[in-house]
Formats: C-alpha cells, sequence, structure tokens
C-alpha cells in the first residue's frame, strides 16, 4: 500500500498488565504504555503510546485492529536494508518515519549471520548486548533527538515506535520515555523486562527444539541475544549519564528537549 515515508539517517498492577499486552497474529510483543504511575501520582494515558516488533507480517485481521487504533504516526528504527527486506505493513494514511539505526549487533547480525550461528556456543550475548545498548545512548542521540520530535509532533494522538528485534533500540526509547514523564527507575524496568514475558514465551517451542537438534549451549545462546536484562538497560543509562553528566542534561543537550518540551510531554501523555 502506498505510504507517506520519511528517511531520516506505578508498578504494573494485575488489574491493568492483562491489557497491556495487544493480541495480533503478526507480531509478538505490541504493548501499550498506558497506565503506569509516575512518582507524583499522575498516569501515562492508555491508548496512545504503543511499543512492537516489526510489522511485516500483519495480517487482514491485523489491518483492522491497527485501524482501529488510530494511529497518527508509526516510527520505525530499524536499519534502512532491513526496511527494505521486510517493509511495514500498514493502512494508508499513517504517517511512516524510518530513523534508521544500524547498531553493532544489527551490523554484525546482517553482514556475518552464518558464522554468528555457527558460533553460538562461545558467543557471549551479554556483551554484544551491552555494548549495542552503549550505542544506543551515545551514538544513535541524534536519531532519538528526531524521535522526541515525532512524539511532541503527534500532539497526544496515538502512536507507535518499533525496531525488529523488539527490544533494545525500542526498548531504550520507551525506557527513556517513561522516565521522561516521571514514571519510577523500577517501573521502568519492569516494562522493560516485560519483553521476555511475550518474546521467549511466543518462541518458547522454538528454543526447545533449538535445544533438541543443536544443544543446550546453542539454544541458549539464541536466548541470550532474545531475551532483555536489566544489565543492558543499566549500561545504557550509565553510558549517557557518563557521557552528558546526569540523565537531565542528555534529555536536554542530547534530545534537545527544553523544560517547556518536557511539561508539553507530560501534558500530552499523562492524566
Amino acid at each position: 500500500m502506498k505510504q507517506n515515508v520519511v528517511w531520516i539517517g506505578s508498578k504494573i498492577s494485575k488489574e491493568t498488565a492483562p491489557s497491556r499486552w495487544l493480541r495480533f497474529s503478526g507480531t509478538k510483543n505490541f504493548r501499550d504504555l498506558g497506565g503506569y504511575q509516575t512518582v507524583d501520582g499522575r498516569n501515562v494515558r492508555w491508548g496512545v503510546l504503543y511499543r512492537s516488533d516489526s510489522l511485516h507480517k500483519l495480517t487482514s485481521a491485523d489491518m483492522r485492529r491497527i485501524t482501529a487504533l488510530n494511529l497518527s504516526r508509526v516510527i520505525d528504527f530499524r536499519a534502512e536494508y532491513e526496511v527494505q527486506r521486510e517493509p511495514d505493513i500498514l493502512p494508508e494514511g499513517i504517517r511512516l518515519v524510518n530513523l534508521s539505526m544500524e547498531d553493532s549487533s544489527t551490523k554484525v547480525w546482517h553482514e556475518a549471520r552464518d558464522e554468528m550461528v555457527k558460533n553460538m556456543k562461545t558467543l557471549d550475548p551479554a556483551a554484544y548486548m551491552i555494548q549495542t545498548n552503549v550505542e544506543l545512548a551515545t551514538k544513535f542521540t541524534p536519531g532519538y533527538r528526531q524521535f522526541y520530535h515525532e512524539v511532541l509532533a503527534a500532539n497526544g494522538s496515538p502512536i507507535l515506535f518499533h525496531c525488529a528485534a523488539r527490544k533494545y533500540r525500542t526498548g531504550f526509547a520507551a525506557a527513556t520515555l517513561l522516565r521522561i514523564l516521571g514514571a519510577p527507575q523500577e517501573v521502568i524496568v519492569q516494562d522493560y523486562l516485560l519483553t521476555n514475558q511475550y518474546l521467549l514465551g511466543a518462541y518458547k517451542w522454538n528454543l526447545l527444539l533449538a535445544g533438541v537438534l543443536k544443544g543446550s549451549q546453542f539454544a541458549n545462546g539464541i536466548r541470550g541475544f532474545m531475551k532483555a536484562d536489566e544489565r543492558y538497560l543499566s549500561a545504557a543509562f550509565d553510558a549517557l549519564e557518563k557521557e552528558h553528566g546526569s540523565f537531565e542534561n542528555y534529555v536536554r543537550d542530547g534530545l534537545g528537549l527544553s523544560e517547556h518540551d518536557v511539561e508539553r510531554l507530560k501534558k500530552l501523555y499523562l492524566e
């Protein structure tokens, strides 16, 4: 379908958690960031901030549900070759913005996938993922600055942001957004780790089969690249604080958000 593409180089309660995940056939980790309570007692609005994995396998039923969300824009963090290989399938009328981010783990997987699979038993997934998250907090700050420009420009209308693997590029964006809105760190980490519930759960049998066919070390290596780990998010926040001195400085100097911008984000996305 024809789309307008722009290329630009509180704790989780039992009542809210079940509705946080939206069921789609073609995507496994589509979530609503609504309902989280901030330190000042407000709550993130439901139905306006969504995060997901890639959208290239959406079915016709999925498309009808996407349409019902009334999304004003979709922000895609995948590298250009990822988008060309598996373009998003979306209803017409949604602004699609590609903020191309090729971190080191994405790059090596693209260029040396066979070699990585061959050596999966001896690889250290944590080392790759920590390096990736450091890059997200430093090298790709201009991309996240543009992300926040889009969030502000949406003016409170529903938006969705995503990447391919559902967690690192998107996870860092969600974590910084929740922190800017005033969510406490334990809530930010809980949301980050929900990927393990939905993503690893969706591929549980695939991982079990990989263990049977290629051994537990191989399966554990794959699992290590798929899972979200608090250490990875901590590495990102440590890196941005090292570079900017504080998270507040990162928001102002890195993301280019003024105090007025931050207050506007809160006005638009909190209730």
